[in-house]
């Protein structure tokens, strides 16, 4: 899989090529994301040094909550919108965050047994 630049258009790159897989590989895929988010996307995008230092540091249990939100929208092929990323570091507010947004439903129909999803994850990092 290709990497791209980890910006609000690379990382709708990378989701037209997540779904563009069939179902068990993207099921994969979203198992990856779930249980090492961190390294999933080390591995799939292009940091920046500020970035890299800054995803590195996210605490572990961080890093699963937000690996289990990607890998949520994964499965349901919904879309995942990144904030973003500031162009001028140095007149940003130096305090550096992270603000994730889930919204969303699910539900399985029994009698056409295919479950449907409504989830929307939004990530924005303040570097």
């Amino acid at each position: 899989m290709a990497h791209y630049p980890f910006t609000p258009e690379g990382v709708q790159a990378k989701q037209k090529e997540l779904y563009a897989l069939d179902d068990k590989e993207l099921t994969r895929q979203a198992v990856v994301i779930s249980q090492d988010a961190r390294s999933w996307v080390l591995d799939n995008f292009k940091l920046t040094d500020e970035q890299a230092e800054y995803y590195k540091s996210l605490p572990e249990d961080f890093s699963y909550y937000l690996g289990w939100q990607i890998a949520s929208a994964v499965i349901g092929r919904q879309p995942i919108e990144m904030g973003a990323v500031p162009t001028d570091v140095a007149t940003q507010n130096k305090k550096k965050s992270t603000d994730i947004s889930i919204e969303g439903t699910s539900e399985y129909d029994p009698q056409t047994g295919h479950p449907k999803y409504g989830l929307t994850v939004g990530v924005t990092f303040h570097l």
